[in-house]
């Protein structure tokens, strides 16, 4: 199970977080905090809001919670508008 960044590192606002698992057809859940804020998402892709983040995707296949595994990333996403010393 892998968790990808559209931009790497530094992670900015609007970065597309991906979550890829192995499976037949799994089914996403991702959960934490985004930007400062709790959320929930049942989508395979998160778009990160300005500040710190730490959210867990869960990989579920074919509906069973046995058969699901989870990873989590953590870190600051930074305004695209900032300034650069």
């Amino acid at each position: 199970m892998t968790i990808t960044a559209s931009g790497g590192t530094p992670y900015e606002a609007g970065d597309v977080l991906t979550c890829d698992s192995d499976g037949s057809s799994p089914t996403y859940a991702w959960s934490g905090t985004n930007g400062g804020n709790s959320v929930t998402y049942t989508s395979r892709t998160v778009t990160l809001l300005a500040g710190e983040f730490c959210l867990a995707c869960t990989a579920t296949v074919n509906s069973n919670p046995t058969c699901s595994a989870t990873k989590q990333l953590c870190g600051s996403a930074y305004s695209k508008y900032r300034k650069q010393r």
